[in-house]
């Protein structure tokens, strides 16, 4: 089982960051490959018996079906008597996929509050298992060791169990890929979203996120008991509550159920970071793949681990490829004729796609190498989608913000242009209910209104209260005027259309 570094009984600490230095300075310097120091005591050591116990676990499971390729995965690394059965549910919906490269994010239990950010091996080539050895991507390692708040912290991997326990199922499902292994330390919301913003250009299609948790943590070993009585189910709800942010890709959720019930899930960081780096892709569809106690294991409730496992897949639209396509092609040819003072050719609304003809609102972007030119929109349906398209790319070329500046011909080969999607409006009724990633906003109070796409505050990383307070500067109110009895908040999603990238 594992112990979260903070029901552990560390020393103070500056004797921690001491200790560190010290086992820092004593590594080996020809050191390479990094060996499997857990082989033999977590997990098989023998290569035969290994390969068996994994493959005949993910051969026995019955994952959830999942129509799009996962992007991301949430797995327990207890020993695996325990856990590796919960991890096989989620690591087999990756069967059948091929990934050139994983990033994990997993933590060092006996340094877990000794180093603040983002371990990354500096000198490291591999990571050794009874099946052999996972290659690292050095040349992303290198990057990410150029930005904050990533670092090298050598000892903070040295016989830690997180991340190498995950490597054995990756082995046998992927074959072959390359390792991006990074230890979560100590991270505030803002190193979170530094970090984040470091690993969201590496997502591509070939690239899968892990992130390497246990659950609650039970019992006297473990100083966490608010429950005494109807141990199982308690800790069957308390699991449940856990889920429910992670499933909606909710930062803000995750880290509220955590200040709230003093959950001791000792994978919080690495779990935080994902939960970030999925908001900021625009949010993932989640499954919870599979649920287990040690109590149940073993029939000792008095200290248990719960063991869960998440896959994350791309949140399906509701236009296909060509639709957007043609949309973008409309967008594009209504701001090149606009800026240079050609009337738009016309458009033949019966060769259209039926989906794109239903109406629809929808704002229009322009961006010049990712500073705004011009932005319009309508919040709620006034005919066909296509016809909103057109009529809002024209007011985005005449954004007044930029009325001393406002874009022109010359700038057509850098513009990209962009168009969001809006489903219906919908009233909050209460904060928690506002997901970033998901969610855009408007504003009401009294008559000023202020509305923000839901990808201003992804791409920035703001918190929920960030994002509250920045819709209303944007309705030119209090930054709290969203506490007033008297204000009116609305949700809505977008399904962000967005041009290649020039």
């Amino acid at each position: 089982m594992c112990i979260p570094g903070r029901m552990r009984s560390l020393t103070a600490a500056s004797a921690i960051l001491t200790a560190l230095a010290g086992h820092a300075a004593t590594a080996d310097e020809g050191e390479k490959v990094r060996p499997a120091y857990c082989a033999g005591r977590w997990y098989p050591g023998e290569p035969a018996a290994l390969k068996k116990e994994v493959d005949d676990l993910l051969a026995r499971t019955s994952p959830p079906e999942m129509s799009h390729k996962p992007v991301a995965v949430i797995s327990p690394h207890a020993g695996y008597r325990y856990s590796a059965p919960v991890a096989a549910s989620g690591y087999a919906c990756l069967r059948g996929r091929t990934y050139k490269r994983v990033i994990v994010l997993a933590l060092s239990h006996r340094y877990a509050g000794g180093y603040q950010g983002v371990d990354v091996p500096r000198d490291l080539t591999a990571y050794a298992t009874p099946l052999g050895e996972v290659p690292l991507d050095r040349q992303v390692c290198d990057r990410l060791l150029a930005s904050p708040p990533f670092g090298s912290h050598p000892a903070v991997d040295r016989g830690e169990h997180s991340l190498e326990l995950q490597l054995p199922f990756l082995q046998r499902i992927l074959k072959e890929f390359t390792l991006v292994p990074l230890l979560v330390g100590r991270m505030t919301d803002r190193d979170n979203v530094l970090a984040a913003q470091a690993i969201v250009p590496l997502l591509d299609e070939d690239t899968l996120l892990v992130a390497s948790s246990d659950f609650t943590h039970f019992g006297p070993n473990f100083g966490y008991q608010p429950f005494t009585d109807d141990v199982p189910e308690k800790l069957r709800a308390l699991a449940r509550q856990a889920a429910k942010p992670i499933l909606a890709c909710d930062y803000d959720g995750f880290v509220e159920h955590l200040n709230k019930t003093q959950d001791t899930i000792c994978g919080h960081g690495p779990i935080k970071l994902m939960l970030r780096i999925l908001s900021m892709k625009g949010g993932a569809l989640g499954v919870r793949a599979a649920y287990d106690t040690s109590g149940k294991i073993s029939g000792d409730w008095s200290n248990s681990v719960t063991y869960q496992s998440f896959v994350f897949s791309r949140r399906p639209g509701t236009l296909n490829s060509a639709q957007r396509a043609e949309l973008l092609r409309l967008a594009r040819q209504t701001v090149t004729a606009f800026l240079k003072g050609e009337v738009p050719p016309q458009v033949d609304a019966d060769k259209l796609p039926a989906a794109i003809r239903n109406d629809g609102g929808c704002f229009v972007t322009l961006e010049n190498h990712g500073q705004l030119r011009g932005c319009s929109g309508n919040m709620v349906a006034a005919g066909p989608l296509y016809e909103a398209v057109i009529r809002n790319a024209v007011s985005a070329c005449q954004d007044r913000r930029f009325v001393n500046n406002p874009v022109t011909a010359e700038e057509l080969a850098q513009l990209h242009i962009e168009i969001s999607y809006l489903t219906p409006m919908k009233r909050v009724a209460k904060p928690e209910e506002i997901v970033i990633g998901r969610h855009g906003l408007l504003i009401s109070l009294d008559w000023q209104r202020g509305v923000l796409l839901p990808q201003m505050a992804y791409e920035r990383g703001w918190t929920r209260a960030e994002f509250l307070a920045q819709t209303c500067r944007k309705a030119g109110l209090p930054s709290d005027a969203w506490k007033q009895p008297k204000a009116e908040i609305y949700s809505f999603e977008a399904e962000v259309i967005g041009e290649p990238e020039r």
